[in-house]
């Protein structure tokens, strides 16, 4: 029990800290050219910057499957993360794409 509370409080403070809203002034911009179109990554909102949603023509692959950015400043943000805080942040953009119920 007290390795899954650890491990729960670990990747949580790890998803808070690879998702962030902050970004420069540059990347800011760039965020806010997002085109639309068809969303085919996993996630609808950015792995990097969670507020903000998927531009379809940004993306990269990890573990097989798409994943989405807001911008291309995104791209080497999310390729500097540790695969547990990729996983981390992966999750918490899927989930907040995800319709509440």
């Amino acid at each position: 029990m007290r390795i899954t509370v650890t491990t729960l409080t670990l990747v949580a403070a790890l998803s808070l800290s690879a998702c962030t809203t902050e970004t420069d002034d540059e990347n800011e911009a760039m965020c806010k050219e997002v085109k639309p179109g068809v969303v085919t990554s996993v996630n609808s909102y950015c792995a990097v910057v969670c507020d903000d949603p998927v531009n379809p023509e940004v993306f990269t692959e990890y573990k097989g499957q798409r994943v989405g950015f807001c911008c291309k400043g995104c791209v080497p943000k999310w390729e500097a993360l540790t695969d547990a805080q990729k996983d981390a942040a992966l999750a918490r953009a899927i989930v907040k794409g995800k319709p509440k119920s």
